[in-house]
């Protein structure tokens, strides 16, 4: 598997001058991982401002809650299948989300010092993402809060946490699995992409189907509805975590081959 972002294979300490030659390519890789968030969050915003927006065309087509957030699902997951494909090398942008960032660093299968520079990338893409669709829509985007995600009446902050760290830890533990058998590896973009359309078409209605830090912070920070972000942003990365301990766990216990 040597040459993917799932990596697990034995590593080398590398000259420092190596290191230092490799910060601009981690920085370069960095803007391109704010462009794919910038999109993302645009393409995000604009999707729920043509089919929850009151008197759009799209408003007829997807009348109900249940309709948006199926189209959305399978929208938002064709585009992480499309982005995940062509970037399974590491250090490679595609990750669009801090958790898993976070998640592949956990699982030693992603450079610590590619980190900071991703998830910063992330979050600023998903503020400007939301900037520019707010630009673009005005007050349109406003009157569906920018897309930010909101969790059932009736659901406590524990209750989100819990479903929105319980999903980061499904995906991540797929991850661990497929990532490490090189003829999974092949599938590996379509199940995430599987996954988190079923995250935001099944968790949508309940918590918010968010599991991404960078899906809720810009929306949040544009809209001002700031009161539950901490919980999106930190659930998942428990999720990332909790993943990282059970695979570690599971890989300490299997028969040595």
């Amino acid at each position: 598997m040597t040459g993917t972002f799932l990596d697990t294979g034995p590593r080398t300490e590398q000259p420092s001058v190596r290191v230092r030659r490799r910060v601009p390519r981690v920085l370069e890789t960095a803007l391109y991982e704010f462009a794919l968030s910038t999109g993302m969050l645009f393409t995000v915003v604009t999707a729920v401002r043509w089919m929850a927006g009151p008197g759009t065309p799209l408003a007829d087509l997807f009348p109900t809650l249940t309709s948006q957030l199926v189209a959305m699902g399978l929208l938002v997951g064709v585009i992480v299948v499309l982005v995940l494909g062509p970037s399974m090398r590491r250090e490679t942008a595609g990750h669009l989300n801090p958790a898993v960032t976070i998640g592949l660093w956990l699982l030693r299968v992603f450079p610590v010092q590619a980190v900071l520079p991703f998830v910063v990338a992330q979050l600023a893409g998903s503020v400007a993402g939301v900037g520019l669709a707010r630009l673009a829509w005005g007050d349109a985007a406003a009157r569906v809060g920018d897309a930010a995600l909101t969790p059932a009446a009736g659901w406590s902050t524990g209750a989100v946490f819990a479903a929105e760290a319980g999903a980061m830890t499904v995906i991540m533990l797929i991850v661990a699995f497929a990532g490490t058998r090189r003829h999974l590896l092949t599938y590996l973009p379509t199940v995430v992409g599987a996954c988190v359309a079923a995250v935001i078409i099944f968790l949508g209605p309940l918590s918010g189907g968010g599991a991404n830090p960078a899906r809720q912070f810009g929306p949040a920070l544009v809209s001002g509805t700031t009161g539950l972000l901490w919980v999106y942003v930190l659930a998942p990365v428990a999720g990332s975590l909790l993943a990282a301990l059970v695979a570690g766990l599971l890989k300490r216990r299997a028969p040595a081959r």
